[in-house]
């Protein structure tokens, strides 16, 4: 079983330890979660929490994703790097394809783009992007990226974005990242089999998350996409318990996600704790 550590809100200068520790514990990939901007007043929506608060303030740093990744992939040389998940249709598809393609070459080819719709429309109208058409955008985004991830002019003519002939150089070397994507709704499962190459669940009991990968891999066989290659990062209630921990190996799932909140207490404002948690669950559990 592969581990991997998804992270959120940290002060700045925390990032780069945290990844250099977990490469060197062998642990496979870190994700950073990401929001451009907190609205200081938003509907209470937020779907994998009963309370619909996700967890955080108007007074949590936000970092951004590609800035950090940039140091990250200066400070460590074979964990995976990835964004878990981009808000994808809250920016200009050009600017991400520039960013993701310049941290996959940097890296070495080790990002992963995870992308996500969001949930937060307030979040969405400060930046003055459409809330209720992000999901056909984020489909027409997706193709975009791949067109400009070949290196080659590509023009594209969409319900959303229109541009004429365009090249991006160089491109994402060695190869174009994977994009996974995230989200336990069922347009986003669909979303996942249709485009993605991979999915990025949520926390989520084992059951929820069998339940998810059946509903891709009906969808990824009637698209004729199941021969694929294709991850599944999934979540776990207690990455510390063992017995959990082989309950979703003896089910089939290979990569397994882990916050910074499961390590320890306090362990996003405790750099210590934070750091030792992740050495002791490598240590534990890989």
């Amino acid at each position: 079983m592969r581990m991997s550590l998804t992270v959120f809100g940290l002060p700045l200068d925390s990032y780069a330890a945290v990844a250099a520790t977990a490469e060197r514990s062998g642990w496979d990939a870190v994700w950073l979660a990401d929001h451009l901007v907190t609205p200081v007043d938003y509907a209470p929506v937020y779907p994998y929490d009963p309370s619909g608060r996700p967890g955080y303030t108007v007074q949590t740093p936000l970092a951004d994703v590609w800035v950090t990744l940039g140091q990250l992939s200066a400070v460590t040389s074979r964990i995976k790097l990835a964004t878990g998940v981009y808000i994808l249709p809250l920016r200009q598809p050009m600017v991400t394809a520039r960013a993701a393609a310049t941290v996959q070459t940097l890296s070495g080819g080790r990002l992963m783009l995870g992308v996500g719709s969001g949930w937060m429309r307030e979040e969405y109208t400060a930046a003055g992007q459409d809330f209720d058409t992000r999901g056909a955008r984020m489909d027409e985004i997706v193709a975009i990226l791949r067109k400009l991830w070949t290196g080659e002019p590509v023009a594209h003519r969409g319900e959303h974005y229109d541009f004429e002939a365009v090249q991006m150089t160089p491109a994402p070397e060695p190869a174009p990242p994977p994009i996974v994507v995230g989200g336990m709704t069922p347009p986003a499962l669909r979303r996942a089999a249709r485009l993605g190459d991979g999915w990025f669940g949520p926390n989520a009991p084992l059951a929820q998350s069998v339940a998810a990968r059946e509903v891709i891999e009906a969808e990824r066989r009637k698209l004729g996409r199941d021969t694929l290659p294709f991850r599944y990062y999934v979540r776990v209630p207690d990455p510390w318990d063992a017995a959990e921990l082989a309950s979703f190996a003896a089910a089939g799932f290979e990569d397994v996600v882990v916050s910074l909140g499961q390590l320890a207490p306090n362990a996003a404002r405790d750099r210590v704790a934070m750091l030792d948690g992740i050495e002791k669950l490598a240590a534990a559990a890989l």
